[in-house]
């Protein structure tokens, strides 16, 4: 019977993700956490699948995961001591991601609080160059327009 990293831990006292962790200590699985793959030793034990929502073109949204054969709890070391390992590993690793992603997140507020604390007159400087090129295109469209009824009206009095 083949099961997935939930079901591995369930069986051995650990969430998917502390697993999927002591799948990569123990040297079965590299990579990070949403991009795993397996190695030359993994690869005698599982077995990647794959689903997708039934649609296509940009609708279509697709997912794959592994199921391990149960044969390598065997494998395994799931003492009380490596439990605990990792589970401080995985907490850790839970603690720097969210440390990453508040520094982007502040970095991006910055920028953003940066721009609503420049001075009037550089955003209305900013305003006009942006605007300056719209409004000859749209002069140039008005004429051409123009130039174009113009004409037409000509050729239907010609006829």
């Amino acid at each position: 019977m083949t099961l997935s990293a939930k079901r591995l831990g369930e069986r051995c006292g650990l969430t998917a993700e502390e697993m999927n962790i002591l799948l990569k200590e123990e040297g079965f699985l590299s990579g990070e956490p949403g991009n795993y793959y397996p190695t030359e030793k993994g690869k005698l034990f599982v077995v990647e699948k794959g689903d997708d929502n039934g649609y296509g073109g940009y609708a279509f949204r697709g997912w794959n995961w592994f199921e391990w054969d149960e044969r390598i709890l065997e494998e395994l070391d799931t003492s009380v001591e490596n439990k605990r390992y990792i589970r401080e590993k995985t907490s850790e690793e839970r603690r720097r991601r969210r440390a990453e992603k508040a520094a982007e997140s502040e970095a991006y507020w910055k920028k953003v609080n940066s721009r609503k604390e420049q001075p009037a007159e550089d955003i209305s400087n900013e305003l006009k160059d942006s605007t300056t090129g719209k409004l000859i295109i749209g002069a140039l469209a008005l004429v051409g327009y123009g130039i174009y009824k113009v004409i037409t009206h000509i050729t239907k009095n010609d006829d």
